[in-house]
């Protein structure tokens, strides 16, 4: 990559956005890049102490990369991984089961495209029922990802058959202008 201040070329490759959360056992993470699965075109090298990802994917088929050192050690054997349409979702299991961690990564520094994933966050001091059953769901998704430190097939995809069907709020009819 580039020093700061220098203007990267159409032709080097960016960093995705990555999304992550915490549980006191497990690191979740995402990096969102469109159609990274498509014709198997990403690496991906889990160490104890790092990811590294690269691969193209997006609507202008970009080159995309980007290296995590991770805070503390992971257990590589246990973690788990599936490329969507959407991007790859990572279930990683920390060495240690403990406290959450302060960061993701080793470095104290901001990086831009490292985000926190308000969809799985969930505070360490945290015990509701709604946080129980997205822990459970959790539970279900590292099951669908099969057992295997590599992942599921690109083809198959985590089923979405236990969706609410039930109406939301926002599902009512609008009473008509007037």
């Amino acid at each position: 990559m580039g020093q700061e201040g220098e203007i990267i070329q159409d032709d080097q490759a960016v960093p995705p956005a990555v999304y992550w959360a915490q549980r006191d056992d497990m690191l979740i993470l995402t990096i969102q890049v469109e159609d990274i699965d498509r014709d198997n075109n990403r690496k991906v090298v889990l160490k104890e102490n790092s990811l590294s990802f690269s691969g193209k994917g997006g609507a202008e088929n970009k080159d995309y990369h980007c290296e995590i050192t991770f805070f503390k050690e992971i257990n590589v054997e246990d973690t788990k991984y599936n490329a969507t349409a959407r991007g790859m979702k990572f279930l990683i299991k920390k060495k240690e089961k403990g406290p959450y961690w302060t960061r993701l990564t080793q470095e104290k520094t901001k990086l831009h495209w490292l985000r926190t994933d308000f969809s799985y966050w969930k505070d360490e001091d945290d015990s509701d029922d709604e946080d129980q059953q997205r822990d459970a769901n959790l539970e279900k998704l590292m099951a669908q990802m099969g057992e295997s430190g590599g992942g599921l097939d690109d083809g198959d995809a985590p089923s979405m058959d236990d969706l609410d069907d039930e109406k939301d709020s926002d599902d009512e009819e609008l009473p008509d202008l007037e």
